[in-house]
Parts: C-alpha cells; structure tokens; sequence
C-alpha cells in the first residue's frame, strides 16, 4: 500500500506498506527492502524516473542534483517520508511496543515523565515527536532530554508544538501526527519563528 499526502504547496509525506513491498521482492534482506522501498517512495511523491538518494557526514539523507529536504523513517513494515521544497523536515514513525518504558528516562523531561507515566501510547509519541524535531535540528550533538514536547492532551490524530533549548539554541517546532494501526506518525509541518 502507498500513502501520498500533499499537506500543503510546499510539504509531503508519502508512506509505504514494507509487507507488500517485500512480498514482491521474498529473497531481499531488511536494509535491501528498505532502500529499495525508499527509492521506490521517493520517485512515487517526485514523479520522477531516477532519484539518488545519498547521506551526509551525520548520515543526514539528501537527494543528489535536487534542492528538496528529506527524512526517512523505518519502522518494521513502514517506511515514511517527508519532503519539504524549502527548509529541513523530520518524519518518525514507531511501532507502538511496551520497551519504550525501559527508556523513558533516557528522553523525557520531568513534566513529560509526569504527563507519560508508564503510558505506551503516550511515551511512543514522545520519542516518535523528538525523532522527527532531531532529524530536521540535523546535528548529532542534541539529546531528546533538550526537546520539549508540549503534550497535555493525546488524541489520535493532532498537532502539537515542540522546542529545542540547547545551548544557546531555542527554535520551536509544529508537528502533526497521528495513531494508525498500532504505530505513530510525526512530521515537523514547520518551524515556528
């Protein structure tokens, strides 16, 4: 299954079914799959025949010859992608699983913790919310405890703002996401000045 969604002029997301893919390609490993499935996804929302995706020092992706932002997510069978024609994007997606409590302390704040608790739900939309800010911050040095997530109210599909404050840093992010089929969608739709 694909899932193309133009948000607005400027940003996408498309979403691929990594199952389906891989029942057309049985003999592929997981990473061939993945990267396969990503230049597949990437031409599907480029309209284009050839695309070449390739990484940075801070294994950043970025498409050759092309001024576009991307981000790349893989969760077991999704794969989501945004695109953003004029500035850095982030997408996460994350299956919705009981470890993320062993980890909650490692990425959440204190009013996040309280927010959370030992809510799977609420701590997987957490991480999947600091993911996608980390992506489009791009710099390896931030820790998911410096994003902030203002989260008071969970419900399946939403926005919500986060901030960075790192260092002399602060840059405020709105994110959309939602809940589908047991995993969590983020996508940074733009920085907030």
């Amino acid at each position: 299954m694909i899932h193309l969604e133009y948000i607005n002029d400027e940003l996408s997301l498309g979403m691929l079914d990594l199952q389906g893919f891989k029942a057309v390609n049985v003999l592929e490993e997981k990473r061939e799959i993945e990267r396969k499935g990503t230049l597949f996804l990437l031409k599907k929302m480029l309209n284009t025949e050839s695309v070449e995706l390739v990484y940075n020092e801070l294994n950043r992706p970025f498409l050759k010859g092309r001024s576009e932002h991307i981000s790349i997510s893989h969760s077991h069978q999704w794969l989501a992608i945004s695109i953003h024609n004029t500035v850095e994007t982030g997408v996460d997606v994350e299956l919705i699983r009981e470890k993320v409590i062993n980890i909650k302390h490692k990425f959440c704040c204190d009013a996040e913790l309280e927010f959370a608790q030992n809510d799977i739900d609420k701590l997987t939309f957490l991480w999947c919310c600091k993911e996608a800010v980390y992506k489009a911050y791009g710099k390896k040095e931030l820790e998911f405890k410096n994003i902030i997530v203002d989260s008071l109210d969970l419900k399946p599909r939403g926005e919500v703002n986060a901030c960075i404050h790192f260092e002399d840093h602060i840059r405020n992010y709105k994110l959309m996401y939602r809940k589908f089929e047991g995993y969590f969608l983020a996508l940074i739709a733009h920085e907030i000045r």
